[in-house]
């Protein structure tokens, strides 16, 4: 990276200049960027990663306590403290009602609710992540319990060893990015600073998914897209959103006509989808397919815009929020999202095709996703993680990306709040109200990035590096 091209927020962002002035004022004319041998860029972003992923334990904390029932500790939540704080994680919930205490292979486990036989619900890659982090906590108990520290509840410790390795994950996807930013290397700033990481970088494994993607990308900017579809694909297996990742490399080879390359990249994708879940398949079929059948007989959720349209139309009956509830006319549900994400990524396809000259991979890729989050079901609020390396990459405007993760934040007390009984519960037109706003804003990023990749509104990362795409990789031009 030319450090002497390297852009500073404290000379191009408004609110990076306030807070420059704050501390003591922005770099001077004859300042000498990129000789610090301590604090370079990528050391700040790790160091600031970790004060708001110490935050983010702090946001979690009161869902830890531990009390005692008949002198056996348990992880005390009375009080319905996961809503009145906030503090809700599936990592806690998951321990002991998905059988990893028991120590037991996880897709080996089930149990019923009713008349339905359950299995656990996450693709293989993260389930076998769970149950790693349960095979971790056992140890770690017995060396607790040794030097006599106080009484923990296993889901607790649980909760304390997953949330170490997720933390290793988010900091090493902020490296990546850090890197894949180029002269705008302090954009990073964004994705490790965003408020978004204090309130869900434990509510559940979104940060094991990312990692993968990330790689992805950095695979592909190298110019590798064997090793780069081998890390989408284990990305996949871990969560499933990473596929249109590739949606967006796959448009773009389309465009570019690299045949070779879109077949490599297909190809080691599928092969590592298919070596991951394979033997799973082969030796517990029901287990393996609990998660899409899951996904494909609930209903809507509450973050979702489908949520909104029923309020108003008064159809409360739709909320698919209770385990195992099945919406009325769900496969006419299904096929209505099947056909609004097909209608979005063919409008995708066409702009990408239509572009005077080829979109950034960062760009494609942000819409690509946001195109399925939009259309799912299913938004639960920590999958907005998935966006904040993207808009860094794709978007880093400062002011909007802030004031949309800001926003992210305050949706979750909200949706939290929204889980008391009714006569305590946030009322619906609140949450609806905040739903709306967050996807107006998501909305008007994906405009300005459609406007961007067609010439009509100011490119910054392109201007950073003297109009190209830092992540085109093989298809750099």
């Amino acid at each position: 990276m030319a450090h002497t091209q390297r852009v500073l927020p404290s000379r191009s962002e408004p609110m990076a200049r306030g807070f420059a002035e704050f501390i003591g004022g922005a770099p001077g004319r004859h300042a000498v960027i990129g000789q610090q041998h301590w604090w370079t860029p990528l050391r700040v972003m790790l160091a600031l990663s970790a004060v708001f992923l110490s935050l983010g334990w702090l946001q979690k904390a009161n869902c830890l306590r531990t009390g005692f029932s008949e002198g056996l500790p348990f992880t005390d939540w009375g009080g319905r403290r996961q809503y009145t704080s906030a503090c809700y994680s599936d990592i806690v919930v998951l321990y002991h009602s998905r059988g990893f205490d028991q120590g037991g292979f996880p897709y080996a486990y089930s149990w019923h609710e009713g008349e339905l036989t359950r299995y656990l619900e996450y693709p293989v890659v993260t389930g076998l992540f769970q149950w790693l982090m349960a095979g971790i906590t056992r140890p770690v108990e017995t060396v607790w319990s040794t030097l006599s520290l106080p009484v923990a509840s296993s889901a607790s410790v649980n909760f304390g060893v997953t949330a170490v390795f997720l933390a290793v994950f988010w900091m090493a996807s902020c490296a990546i990015v850090a890197r894949l930013a180029g002269n705008r290397t302090w954009d990073t700033v964004l994705m490790a600073a965003s408020p978004l990481v204090i309130v869900h970088a434990f509510t559940n494994y979104d940060a094991l998914s990312i990692f993968f993607a990330l790689a992805a990308f950095s695979l592909w900017a190298k110019n590798k897209p064997m090793l780069a579809g081998v890390m989408a694909g284990v990305g996949i297996a871990a969560k499933l959103w990473p596929i249109f990742i590739v949606t967006a490399l796959v448009l773009l080879c389309l465009r570019a006509r690299a045949w070779k390359t879109l077949a490599t990249l297909l190809g080691s994708t599928v092969a590592t989808w298919v070596a991951l879940n394979l033997p799973l398949y082969v030796m517990y079929p029901r287990a393996w397919s609990e998660f899409f059948r899951l996904n494909s007989s609930r209903g809507w959720e509450g973050s979702t815009i489908y949520a909104v349209l029923a309020h108003i139309s008064g159809q409360d009956g739709w909320d698919g929020n209770s385990p195992g509830h099945v919406v009325q006319g769900v496969e006419v549900f299904n096929l209505i999202t099947l056909g609004l994400l097909v209608t979005l990524l063919g409008a995708l396809t066409y702009a990408v095709l239509r572009a005077p000259w080829q979109p950034r991979v960062a760009e494609v890729a942000f819409l690509a996703v946001l195109a399925f989050m939009i259309t799912n079901k299913v938004w639960s609020p920590q999958y907005s993680l998935w966006l904040v390396p993207l808009i860094v990459l794709a978007l880093p405007r400062w002011r909007l990306a802030l004031c949309w993760a800001g926003v992210e934040a305050v949706y979750w007390y909200l949706r939290m709040w929204q889980f008391l009984p009714e006569n305590e519960a946030a009322p619906y037109w609140v949450v609806d109200l905040f739903t709306l706003v967050r996807l107006g804003l998501l909305v008007a990023m994906a405009v300005i990035i459609v406007r961007q990749m067609y010439g009509h509104s100011w490119d910054a990362v392109r201007a950073a590096h003297e109009g190209r795409d830092p992540l085109a990789g093989p298809l750099r031009c």
